[in-house]
């Protein structure tokens, strides 16, 4: 009680001692005038309603305490329409809460060459979030061939959440940082819908179709250090790539990709991790998962399931499989197929896939001849492949390469030549089962300790639960009290998306010493009971899905209880000690 008052007081206090820059403007004049005034701490709120052909451009320099924002009056109900463009420089910018709607119509007045949203002025835009903005159908009509980009990313430091990016028809990109510069970036890309991308003629006819593009050919040999997660991926065709990687030591994790054509790739670039993502493509032709060219990649812990290496037409593609490891190109130039050399690919599940892991893809035999060097294959489950479960197609090269310890069920290994092979099995059945949301391992499985080898990254599965020292093989430890599912439609606008919330979000940080107990689960008796290792629980919340607090009690002691039966039936989201689990109460 203390410390609130005491916050009350201070709050009075700088209340009444610091200004407050904060304006309505209801249209394009007044919005400029407050641009051009606009100071560290500066919130321009714009009115409710449509604004036709809104321009905005700023470069202005705010701090990381007092940033400048443009903002919806109420997000969702603020409408950009018509000729629209928004471009920030400077320093920490904040816009959000908009929705780009109603393009100019055929033949459109659009300047493909200006991005709608551009992340410079005269200078970078550093330290800016795009953040709740809503692009739905925002396309340069009757110049579908030429580039239009969404969004181009640059500077560094910046964030783009919590975005919907629906109905994108036309080349270009959704987001694109082209990276001008070899200097790190540092960008994060996380919690955004990608929705009902489709493309110019059939797939893949056209390139820079693709939903994000972090790097360019000319500058991929140095780091970005970007990190893109928890993004989902629903209904999304244009080309090979959905994500395409130009760049080093990039981070993508988290994701899930539905319904969709494509694959993550990582075209150019070294050192990028690919783990804990969902890629369920349920059969969609000209489907992968990851595709890699480059070195010192890492890739594991991703759930691939249902992929088809095939046009719609059932031709084949040398492009695609649940992960594709390419052959390079000696002495490549920038934009050709470099080697891949000490790549580690462990612990992935690959179920009903055409092709499992291809290893040596090449789409010219004569060129593109340079096999994949010090290659570590290995705790990868395959469960049901119908063609292939490991396709060699050339095969590795390198004292380093192995093939250890993958389990399949059904689907056939190709001959692994004469590079290590140990423990690598068959079984007829028991390996996974069925569950609501993907293939879960099961008691008895093959799989259960089946691990091989020291990798300290795997210190998770893919829902987020700790691995023991003697883990299981494939990309999910069975009873590792993980809560990280797929998203799905129903988190769109709720966890992920336009409208989502932070509040939402479950972590996956699991305490090593200190177990969180949960019972029943679900709870269908009324009476769900906490219990915590070593630790009392102090404040325990529950949400439902709208981010609404149902329930805050301090609990001081190792056991608690929450009575539920006054809640409705439905999924709640427990946070208690920087742990957040999902419960259904019935």
């Amino acid at each position: 009680m203390k410390n609130t008052v005491l916050s009350y007081v201070r709050f009075i206090i700088f209340s009444s001692v610091l200004p407050i820059f904060a304006q309505l403007v209801t249209n394009q004049s007044q919005l400029n005038s407050a641009i051009s005034s606009a100071s560290p701490g500066t919130t321009i709120t714009l009115a409710n309603g449509v604004w036709t052909n809104a321009q905005i451009s700023i470069e202005k320099t705010g701090t990381s305490t007092n940033p400048i924002t443009i903002e919806a009056q109420t997000p969702g109900s603020v409408f950009f329409e018509g000729n629209c463009n928004i471009k920030i420089g400077g320093s920490y910018i904040i816009l959000k809460g908009i929705i780009f709607q109603n393009p100019p119509p055929a033949p459109t007045s659009i300047n493909t060459n200006n991005p709608l949203i551009d992340f410079r002025v005269s200078s970078d835009c550093n330290n800016c979030i795009v953040t709740n903005i809503k692009i739905d159908g925002y396309n340069a009509l009757g110049k579908e061939t030429d580039v239009y980009k969404w969004i181009l990313l640059r500077g560094a430091n910046n964030e783009i959440s919590y975005c919907s990016f629906i109905g994108k028809n036309g080349v270009g990109s959704i987001i694109n940082d082209n990276r001008s510069s070899t200097n790190p970036n540092y960008h994060k890309i996380h919690h955004n819908y990608f929705a009902d991308r489709t493309p110019i003629g059939e797939v893949n006819d056209l390139n820079d179709q693709d939903a994000i593009r972090i790097g360019s050919s000319s500058t991929s040999l140095s780091n970005s250090f970007t990190e893109v997660y928890d993004n989902y991926f629903y209904n999304f065709v244009g080309e090979v790539e959905v994500i395409s990687n130009k760049s080093g030591s990039n981070k993508y994790y988290k994701n899930t990709f539905e319904d969709y054509s494509g694959s993550l790739t990582l075209r150019h670039g070294d050192n990028c991790e690919v783990y804990n993502n969902f890629f369920l493509a349920n059969g969609q032709s000209f489907s992968g998962g990851i595709r890699l060219m480059g070195e010192n990649h890492k890739i594991y812990n991703n759930y691939i399931e249902g992929t088809v290496a095939r046009y719609p037409n059932n031709s084949s593609t040398n492009a695609l499989a649940g992960i594709n490891i390419h052959n390079g190109i000696l002495n490549s130039p920038l934009n050709g197929y470099y080697q891949v050399k000490n790549a580690t690919i462990v612990n992935n599940t690959f179920v009903n896939c055409d092709l499992g892991i291809r290893v040596g893809a090449t789409f010219s035999a004569s060129t593109q001849n340079q096999p994949p060097q010090d290659v570590v294959i290995g705790n990868n489950i395959m469960y049901e492949n119908t063609n292939r479960a490991i396709q060699v197609t050339t095969q590795l090269i390198g004292t380093s390469s192995k093939y250890e310890n993958n389990i399949k069920q059904n689907g056939s290994f190709d001959s692994f030549g004469s590079v290590t092979v140990s423990g690598n099995i068959n079984v007829t059945s028991g390996l996974l089962t069925s569950g609501t949301d993907f293939y879960r391992i099961l008691i008895g499985s093959a799989a259960i300790d089946y691990g091989t080898g020291t990798y300290t990254f795997l210190a998770e599965d893919i829902i987020g639960g700790s691995r023991p020292v003697n883990f299981d093989a494939g990309a999910e430890e069975l009873g590792s009290g993980g809560s990280k599912l797929p998203y799905k439609q129903s988190d769109v606008g709720v966890r992920i998306g336009f409208g989502g919330s932070t509040l939402l979000s479950v972590n996956n940080t699991n305490l090593i010493e200190d177990k969180l107990s949960l019972y029943p689960l679900p709870v269908n008796n009324g009476i769900l009971n906490i219990s915590l290792e070593k630790q009392n629980l102090e404040t325990v919340i529950l949400l439902d899905m709208l981010g609404r607090i149902v329930y805050k009690n301090d609990i001081k002691s190792f056991e608690g209880q929450i009575n539920t039966s006054n809640f409705s039936i439905g999924s709640y989201i427990l946070k208690v000690r920087g742990i957040s689990k999902v419960i259904i109460i019935k």
